[in-house]
This record gives C-alpha cells, structure tokens and sequence, in this order.
C-alpha cells in the first residue's frame, strides 16, 4: 500500500543522494585540485582535468535536486489526499521522464567507458602521451562512478513509480 510515509521516504533518500553527489563532487574536485598542483607528472595533470569537470557537474546538479526535494516532498503529500490526480497527471510523468534521462545518462556513460579504454590503450603504445593517459584513466573512473550512481537512483524511482501507479490506478482523468 502506497502512503504518504511512503513519499516522504522517497524524496528523503533523494536528498541524501544528492548530498552524497555533493560530497563526492567536493572530495573529486580537492583531488583534482591536489593531482593538477601537487604532482608535476603529465598523468596526474590529465587525471585532474575530467575529475574536475566531474566534481563541478555534480556539485552543482546535487545542490539543484537537494533544494527541489523538499518542495517536492510537500507538494506530492498535499496531492496524495487532496488532490491524487495531480500525482497520476504531473508527478507520474515527471518521475518517468527522470527515469528515461537516467538511462540516457547511464548508455552514454557506457559508451565513455570504452572510449575510455580505447585511448587509454591507444595512448599506451605511444611515448609521451602521459597526459592523455591520465585523461582516460580519469574518464573510466569517472563514468564508472555516474553510472553506479544513475543505477542506484533509478532503481528507487522505479519503487516509487510502482506505488504511484498502484495508488492511482483507480482515478478516471475527465477531458474537458
């Protein structure tokens, strides 16, 4: 059975995974910084580059969310009693959008992997080319941690789109 404790479980793990995206932005972008500063090899500065991308990227999305999640959890607990077709017409359709852009996200970090390993081994073979060494280390690791993430948080959306689904199976929509 769907209830209101429900949401509000939903939109509270949302925000500790956004605080989880803002803390491993932060401890990327101190060892992006520490790898471009601290150590002079080509590698570490190409490491630096994608991981600082990757911090700013999900610092600034995990913020965004942290703020929403909130807003959200208020509107979807009014709408469960009071009005639970808006749950079926705008958080339903919002949610699997979300869903679609996750796995979106989750096929063109795949394709990043090997990519990654592409250059990685390409560059491999080639004297003096440390620097895009480092980048494509960077990159693996990189989209292995997104997709990790992206899997996590669809998973949980696919719990809570279930019980939406179940919830509102009932309500008839009137076109005007």
């Amino acid at each position: 059975m769907f209830t209101k404790e429900n949401i509000e479980q939903y939109f509270s793990a949302f925000k500790n995974e956004q605080i989880f995206l803002i803390i491993l932005g932060a401890v990327s972008l101190i060892v992006a910084l520490v790898f471009f500063v601290g150590f002079k090899t080509e590698w570490y500065k190409g490491f630096a580059l994608p991981l600082a991308v990757f911090a700013v990227l999900n610092m600034g999305a995990g913020f965004s969310n942290y703020k929403k999640a909130d807003i959200l959890k208020v509107r979807n607990t009014y709408n469960y009693d009071l009005h639970p077709e808006l749950l079926k017409t705008k958080e339903l359709p919002r949610i699997r959008e979300m869903n679609q852009n996750f796995t979106v996200l989750i096929y063109v970090n795949i394709s990043i992997l090997f990519a990654a390993a592409f250059i990685f081994f390409y560059f491999k073979k080639k004297d003096g080319s440390e620097y895009y060494m480092g980048v494509a280390a960077s990159l693996f690791l990189v989209a292995i941690l997104s997709v990790g993430m992206y899997v996590v948080m669809m998973n949980s959306s696919r719990n809570y789109v279930r019980g939406i689904i179940d919830y509102t199976k009932d309500i008839i929509l009137n076109k005007i």
